[in-house]
Order: C-alpha cells, then structure tokens, then sequence
C-alpha cells in the first residue's frame, strides 16, 4: 500500500534521509533537465543539509530548497509530499 504524508513540521523535514522518495510541487517552474521544466516533479533525496536546513534533490541540476524558509512561507516549494509504501 502507498502512504502519502504532507510535509509541515520542522521535525518532519529533520527525519528526511538519502532516498526518500518526495513529490516537490513549485510555485514555479524549475529545470527538469536541460530542455524541460516543471512545476511537479518527484525527487529522490540527495542529501539533508540539517546544519544549513536545506534538502538536496538532484545535484545534476542545483535542485535544492531550505525547508526554513517553505516553513516560513518564503520557499519556491508550494508543498511537498513524502511517499513511502508499506
């Protein structure tokens, strides 16, 4: 089965680790690959920079965001969705 959590809390962003799989919706469009871009994307995470707060998404493309600031409302990430399956 496929469980779906909206991300909201600090805490919720503090557990992410390398290959949680998240579905990012952007407030706007950001590079999907060299010719594309998008508004929804799934990411498998990079990285989670807990120092710097920020959460790495795919390096090829510099595809970051600072969940600080998405929960302060100041982020390009609108939502962001973890998918897990049981």
């Amino acid at each position: 089965m496929i469980e779906t959590i909206e991300l909201n809390k600090l805490s919720q962003f503090k557990e992410l680790k390398k290959g949680d799989l998240v579905v990012v919706q952007w407030h706007r469009d950001v590079s999907k690959n060299k010719r594309a871009r998008t508004r929804f994307e799934p990411y498998a995470v990079v990285e989670n920079k807990e120092v710097y707060t920020e959460i790495i998404l795919q390096k090829s493309m510099n595809v970051y965001f600072n969940y600080s600031m998405f929960l302060d409302g100041q982020s390009n990430v609108k939502a962001i969705i973890l998918v897990s399956a049981n």
